[in-house]
């Protein structure tokens, strides 16, 4: 009986992978502090800088497609139609390599791209705030762990606009068309500041709304800290839309963050009193 392990596995999937997605996975890893010209170099990087296998196999570079000829290279038959993370199921399992971990973070995933927006008026608001309500745990948790929010969770013209104010002082950074740079300036971020994100999970932190255009407004708010000290209060406003070309998920089209530098905070903050999203409660919930 052939036997399978995930180091050969990983390589013989990285090696399908075309040059330009290759060096740009290695300079993700790496948050772009490493650029390697070789693709056995970039191998390597991208071997040492990631968390395990399974992280490798999240990664927006590492195809559907990709995936599913792997495994036809080993004879494994797969019911169609699947998704990615059916794929990566299918692998761990070939690998023998325990997947809670993947199915910890697929299950949140699959949690909120299950979640359907109520037609019927009456049960709308609660659908909208429920959908907010678990992407925004979701994605504090990511912002809160070891590794970068995949890329593959944003549209590929998706904008971030980020706002840090220090005392009167306010640095923009506005980033367009790069999901990679997206992930990579909010990673740095964290890791520059030694951020953890503590969103207000009450109904005066999480809300959920729809805009003109149909997109999913996600308005969220909570306390920053440093350590064991609270250092200030964020905000921050994501546009939602399900992508029909990546099994109808749900990906971040926009999003726009303010960081408040403050001491002395009492008591968590609320959504009314922030200057991002007081004004986009008036949109409609229902």
């Amino acid at each position: 009986m052939t036997t399978y392990n995930a180091e050969t596995g990983i390589l013989e999937i990285l090696a399908k992978l075309e040059d330009d997605d290759l060096f740009a996975l290695a300079r993700t890893v790496t948050q772009g502090l490493l650029k390697k010209n070789s693709r056995d170099e970039a191998v390597k990087v991208i071997l040492k800088y990631s968390a395990n296998e399974i992280s490798i196999l999240r990664r927006k570079a590492v195809t559907r497609e990709i995936l599913f000829s792997y495994l036809d290279d080993k004879n494994i038959r797969i019911k169609l139609p699947t998704t990615k993370n059916d794929l990566i199921d299918h692998i761990l399992e070939l690998w023998k390599v325990p997947k809670e971990s993947h199915q910890e973070s697929s299950q949140a995933l699959e949690n909120i791209n299950s979640q359907q927006i109520n037609t019927d008026k009456s049960g709308q608001e609660d659908s909208i705030n429920l959908l907010a309500e678990q992407f925004t745990k979701w994605f504090y948790s990511m912002m809160n762990g070891d590794e970068a929010i995949g890329s593959e969770h944003f549209y590929p013209d998706a904008k971030l606009k980020l706002n840090i104010y220090t005392n009167d002082n306010c640095d923009t950074t506005v980033l367009e068309n790069s999901p990679e740079g997206i992930v990579q300036a909010l990673f740095q971020l964290k890791l520059q500041h030694n951020l953890f994100f503590n969103p207000n999970v009450s109904k005066e932190g999480i809300q959920g709304r729809m805009d003109p255009h149909g997109l999913v407004m996600v308005l969220a708010c909570g306390t920053l800290h440093v350590q064991q000290a609270c250092a200030g209060v964020f905000e921050q406003v994501f546009a939602l839309a399900r992508d029909p070309f990546c099994d109808n998920n749900w990906k971040i089209k926009n999003c726009e963050m303010n960081l408040r530098s403050k001491s002395g905070v009492i008591g968590p903050p609320s959504l009314c009193d922030a200057e991002l999203t007081s004004d986009l409660l008036m949109l409609p919930s229902s």
